[in-house]
């Protein structure tokens, strides 16, 4: 069988625990190593073949004792050592007196001590120093040139991470938003649990992206945003028809990316209300009213 662990440890407890049995009737062969991802991201389990040892392989020889061996073994060896001990110890004598003759001649001067000289690494640190670094000539670069230097530093980007992604995408949604897709075998990896890591990854880009050319980033990952826009406008219906029939109306606390698609969805419906993020307890909530009039 094949299993997916974190190390060789854990695949021999996974292991045992699935097939019933102890882990030393157990022979694991690791296929793929485990990837420790790049900044907390892009962890990945490696792969290992586990095979049950064959009933031979578990009898283990004992050897057999025998105490008249231990006490000739012991006997010489006590014969041997003891010559040795007097030997040092008279050759100890004769070198402590010839070392107090000879420190009596000998000058002492000080001992300079060299410091240790550090050890670097050779570690490419370009994509961290350029990541924040604006450029005064962004403003006169075309759109084209722009998405050809996105393309590149998004390349650059997860080529180290070792996960199978690309960017399958990359275009300009709007004047102030650039569309990036990404997919690959590896996509669900890259939303996580909830959509914690998507969102983290959109933080990522929006900071660089927006600090090098003052655009924001609308981001899709496989069919993630889709999925989520078509869910959170099926959920939005109930509450823009108590809108429509009372004014106004308040939606369930939301988390993560669906705050901003909710938001988006609801001012492009009702541009002439009131429709803003609350906050309580229990998480963010978007509330919709009419306009304080003074």
């Amino acid at each position: 069988m094949k299993i997916e662990a974190k190390d060789l440890e854990a695949a021999y407890i996974k292991a045992a625990s699935q097939l019933g049995c102890s882990t030393i009737n157990l022979e694991i062969t690791p296929i793929r190593p485990a990837r420790k991802g790049f900044l907390g991201f892009f962890q990945k389990d490696g792969l290992f073949e586990v095979a049950i040892k064959k009933d031979g392989e578990k009898k283990v020889k004992k050897p057999k004792n025998n105490n008249n061996e231990r006490v000739e073994k012991s006997d010489r060896s006590e014969k041997v050592k003891t010559p040795k001990i007097e030997s040092t110890h008279k050759n100890s004598e004769k070198i402590d007196t010839k070392t107090t003759i000879n420190q009596s001649e000998i000058k002492s001067e000080p001992v300079k001590l060299q410091p240790a000289k550090k050890q670097t690494l050779n570690i490419d640190h370009s994509i961290f120093d350029s990541f924040h670094k604006i450029d005064e000539n962004q403003a006169a670069k075309s759109n084209d040139d722009m998405l050809i230097e996105i393309k590149a530093g998004l390349d650059k980007l997860f080529g180290v991470s070792m996960f199978d992604i690309e960017v399958s995408e990359l275009s300009i949604y709007d004047a102030d938003t650039i569309y990036i897709k990404l997919d690959g075998a590896d996509a669900a990896l890259m939303i996580g649990k909830e959509g914690y890591r998507y969102k983290a990854i959109s933080y990522l880009l929006f900071n660089w992206v927006n600090a090098r050319y003052n655009k924001g980033i609308r981001l899709e990952i496989a069919e993630f945003l889709k999925n989520q826009e078509s869910s959170m406008a099926a959920y939005l219906s109930g509450v823009i028809e108590r809108v429509e029939l009372i004014g106004k109306a308040q939606t369930k606390p939301l988390d993560g990316v669906l705050v901003k698609i909710a938001l988006e969805q609801l001012r492009d419906r009702f541009p002439d209300k009131y429709v803003g993020i609350k906050n309580s307890d229990e998480g963010k909530f978007i509330v919709i009213n009419d306009f304080h009039k003074k």
